[in-house]
């Protein structure tokens, strides 16, 4: 045992001066190609300027508010003429019954719920954004782990390599330990990969020219501390989600349609002005009457209505019927966003409390017990009193619940960042 140990000394000094060694030669050749690491708060202002979905929904508003120009525009003059009597006239359609303000209404109203869309879209993409991000720092830091891990395992392996060679343990025993890197081996393909898609993800939210494909992410997976009453996140999201917020101007919308609707009962008349001029001022014999007949010269001015409909069959109610229709709708619709937001908070919630218990108890509990379990092990198997697969079973218990740590601080991210999106909040980072 003496020997072992002597030798597991030796191979942990020479594998620390070979770490050392080599983190000093790969940070030289990489300070001068290291690839751009970008923020939480980077990749957020990156992507609320090139994400095209964002982008789409913000020339929604833009067509809205053109809307709005055509809804409050007046009906064009018309200009009349009728060379055989020298007769040239101007007519005026005039709108009644309301139809102009209610038509500006309601278009104010449709720019209005263009723009809480767009706002709804930024509130879902960003919650997609962060679960890329937190994926990809948790990957990251699983890639660490997964080196670390086969790094410590490979020297073990070589240590009972040489036991094995000396004759100091069973064949049985090393093919072990050796086939246990197999699992390590995964371990870091599983979270090489794991990487790699969470990169995709983000490039694929930003635009892939926006990210160069060779970047880094920089942050760290860090519980912070969320301590609000769901009677509280209740009436924020009530507040500010956007969606509900569409819901209740879609209401006011329906209600505007169908005031457009029965102002568009009355027929518009169209009145105008005209002037007539005949006489005998064309030179040539009589029977030559190019423009307009030849006489006595007369002028004459005319003022009335050119046309108006008599509203006796059709007064536009099937249109008020279905704007009316529609307001019913949209009433239910506004109704049940408000049962969704409310339900979105309280599941979110509870998913975040059991998130914040399990992060509670691996802080308390699992990872000071891993610890103080590899303490012993490793103390005993130093004194000769533990096995070296004993010893190996108890690093490998510690480094899993480390490993299992993380991806616990990674679920309480997601999870708080979920109920901030509920509750209309700004997802941190």
């Amino acid at each position: 045992m003496n020997n072992f140990i002597s030798r597991m000394s030796r191979l942990r000094a020479s594998a620390t001066i070979l770490a050392i060694s080599t983190a000093g030669v790969l940070a030289a050749s990489c300070s001068a190609q290291q690839p751009q690491s970008y923020t939480w708060q980077q990749l957020n202002d990156l992507f609320v300027r090139s994400n095209p979905t964002l982008r789409a929904q913000e020339q929604s508003v833009v067509s809205n508010k053109a809307a709005e120009i055509t809804a409050a525009t007046r009906p064009n003059p018309t200009l009349q003429n009728d060379t055989t009597s020298a007769t040239i006239g101007i007519y005026q359609e005039f709108e009644i019954g309301g139809k102009r303000s209610a038509r500006i209404r309601s278009a104010k109203l449709a720019t209005q719920i263009s723009q809480t869309d767009a706002a709804d879209a930024r509130r879902t993409l960003t919650l997609n954004l962060h679960q890329a991000f937190v994926a990809a720092l948790q990957a990251k830091s699983d890639l660490q782990f997964a080196r670390d891990n086969l790094a410590n395992y490979q020297h073990t392996v070589d240590l009972n390599r040489e036991m094995l060679q000396a004759g100091e343990i069973a064949r049985a025993d090393f093919l072990r330990i050796q086939l246990q890197t197999l699992q390590f081996e995964t371990d870091l393909d599983d979270a090489t990969l794991a990487l790699k898609t969470a990169k995709a993800t983000l490039r694929g939210l930003l635009g892939n020219a926006t990210l160069p494909e060779d970047f880094d992410v920089s942050g760290e997976l860090k519980a912070e501390p969320f301590d609000s009453r769901l009677d509280d996140l209740r009436k924020l999201a009530l507040q500010n989600r956007p969606d509900l917020k569409s819901a209740e101007t879609t209401r006011l919308k329906a209600a505007a349609d169908v005031r457009v609707a029965q102002a568009n009962r009355w027929p518009d008349p169209t009145i105008g002005a005209s002037f007539l001029h005949t006489g005998n001022e064309m030179p040539g014999p009589q029977w030559f009457e190019p423009f307009y007949p030849k006489g006595s010269t007369t002028n004459a001015m005319g003022l009335g209505f050119a046309s108006i409909q008599i509203p006796i069959f059709n007064r536009n109610q099937g249109e008020i019927a279905r704007t009316k229709s529609e307001q019913l709708r949209a009433d239910f619709l506004a109704q049940a966003a408000q049962n969704q937001v409310l339900q979105d908070v309280d599941s979110a919630y509870a998913q975040f409390d059991s998130a914040r218990n399990r992060l509670n108890l691996y802080e308390k509990t699992y990872l000071g017990a891993a610890k103080e379990s590899l303490d012993i092990e490793d103390f005993s198997f130093h004194k000769g009193g533990a096995s070296v697969l004993d010893f190996l079973d108890a690093e490998r218990t510690y480094r899993a619940t480390q490993l299992a740590y993380h991806q616990q601080l990674a679920a309480y991210l997601d999870a708080l960042a979920q109920l901030q999106s509920a509750a209309g909040l700004d997802v941190g980072p």
